[in-house]
């Protein structure tokens, strides 16, 4: 019974909280901005649905042969899912994808991506990047869930959680076609909830997040350097030079948890799980980005859309203006060859993070624990090897990294070789499912073996573009690898049939 009236008490306090939003909060924070958007959803009521997405795309892009409409696969109750294709120019300076409503309760994303393509049609300072860029628009990447305003799929999964096991429909058809189209930048747009539960510690009737977007970029210790540097003291800059100019607020992405009955704050991404570091691996400039959206109605619809809409048009402004610099740090990564980081330790300091005190209708400092995932410590380090084996029995781990793009090669011939083997010294599953499945938390030993590695094994070299993200999904303490995800079942004291080959056999 008490569980019950907490969880009326706070039912209500957030109803309170979100009754406030459409009035003194918008008129204060988020005043509309002076365009004129004319998308679906601006012409009814509710937001645009699957089937009408896919007619006024065929609509907008008649007659303009050189815009395709593809269908790069088909969801979990059958529809096929869309991809908008420009190819204007054999030499296009760079390519540029954006990614829509992955979460099917985020509606904003697939809007600006509709204004965009409207722009690049019909806006003649827009339309000159159709002119010297490749560019893909992939508006609703989750129709089932989208159709129905729910983050996850029909399957009850988080597509932002399955972008390394790719245990859905979605995700393999994102990511093949991710892999054939090979962007150089990569920007997945997304809403965010600005009334957590959380947040009712806070202020008499709770706080409300403030950013008008939050940028969430690949702080995964193994994206390298060269595109680190140039996302975090080119790209970034540039989106927030426009977003100042237009009076829209930012910050860098955070989530709450609460543990012991304290809130804290987990800050920044580096997990090959999510859309930002799944592509940025693969040496890609990769951004997600979280609007302020999700949770309340239409509320400020315009703004959001307007937001999401203006750092697509300048993520299009980077790769055209800045095309070499872009090409010089992915070649650069690419043929970087640095120790693999395969665990870090979490770090916590208090930080002091505004927040909009919803009585109030202010700015306040609240002080608050977060975990930084860029102040993150290394743990587990290892060399990087020539290349991973794996047994001819491993099929479902292959294929899978083909499903990855990463290149696999077979073994035509047995071949002795000098590896290093990883042997279970430590075994534990997780007491919770996690998507569907329970995690295998495992610590191993290396020991030094010579061996012949069998005809029709499998050989995954580290000279190639997807090398990080092979090392995330094969070393089997990574926090994402096919180890913790089930992928390959393993047992106490046992010896994987993955190996690191250390040097060129």
């Amino acid at each position: 019974m008490m569980r019950l009236k907490i969880f009326f008490t706070l039912f209500c306090m957030v109803s309170v909280a979100m009754a406030q939003q459409p009035g003194k909060m918008i008129k204060k924070f988020f005043p509309a901005p002076d365009v004129e958007i004319n998308t679906p959803s601006f012409q009814q009521k509710g937001y645009i649905h699957y089937e009408e997405l896919i007619k006024y795309v065929e609509k907008t892009i008649a007659g303009k042969d050189y815009i395709s409409l593809q269908y790069i696969g088909v969801s979990q109750k059958g529809k096929k899912i869309p991809a908008i294709v420009f190819r204007k120019n054999k030499n296009a300076k760079a390519k540029v994808m954006f990614t829509g409503r992955v979460h099917g309760d985020e509606p904003g994303s697939t809007e600006a991506l509709l204004f965009l393509l409207d722009r690049l049609i019909n806006d003649p300072d827009v339309s000159g990047y159709a002119d010297k860029l490749d560019i893909a628009i992939l508006p609703m990447i989750n129709i089932d869930g989208g159709d129905k305003l729910r983050r996850q799929t029909a399957g009850g999964l988080d597509l932002n959680r399955d972008m390394s096991k790719l245990a859905t429909p979605e995700n393999q058809a994102l990511r093949g076609f991710f892999n054939d189209f090979a962007p150089d930048v990569e920007l997945d747009l997304h809403e965010y909830n600005p009334f957590r539960v959380d947040y009712l510690k806070y202020g008499k009737f709770g706080v409300s997040g403030y950013a008008d977007v939050m940028f969430l970029y690949c702080e995964n210790p193994n994206y390298q350097k060269p595109l680190k540097n140039f996302v975090s003291k080119t790209y970034l800059p540039l989106l927030e030079n426009a977003l100042d100019e237009n009076n829209l607020t930012h910050c860098k992405y955070f989530t709450s948890s609460e543990q012991n009955g304290e809130v804290h704050l987990n800050m920044g991404g580096g997990s090959p799980r999510s859309s930002a570091t799944a592509f940025g691996l693969a040496n890609t400039v990769s951004l997600l980005i979280e609007v302020r959206g999700t949770n309340i109605g239409k509320a400020n619809f315009k703004r959001r859309v307007y937001t999401a809409y203006l750092i697509a048009l300048n993520t299009l402004k980077t790769a055209d203006e800045k095309a070499a610099e872009i090409r010089s740090a992915i070649k650069k990564s690419t043929e970087a060859n640095t120790d693999i980081i395969v665990t870090q330790r979490r770090t916590e300091e208090l930080r002091t993070i505004p927040f909009i005190d919803i009585h109030e209708n202010k700015l306040i400092d609240v002080e608050i624990p977060v975990r930084d995932v860029a102040k993150r410590k290394k743990g587990i380090v290892r060399k990087r090897p020539y290349a991973y084996a794996l047994m001819p029995n491993q099929t479902i781990l292959a294929d899978k990294l083909r499903d990855l793009g990463i290149s696999v090669e077979t073994l035509d011939d047995a071949k002795s070789i000098d590896a290093e083997a990883y042997i279970i010294k430590d075994y534990r599953e997780s007491e919770e499912k996690f998507e569907g499945f329970y995690e295998q938390i495992v610590k191993t030993d290396i020991i030094q073996k010579k061996f012949y590695l069998p005809k029709g094994s499998f050989i995954v070299k580290m000279n190639q573009r997807n090398s990080n993200l092979a090392a995330m999904v094969l070393e089997p303490e990574a926090e994402n690898g096919f180890v913790r995800y089930h992928l390959l079942p393993v047992k106490q004291d046992e010896e994987l049939p993955v190996y690191r080959i250390m040097n060129n056999y």
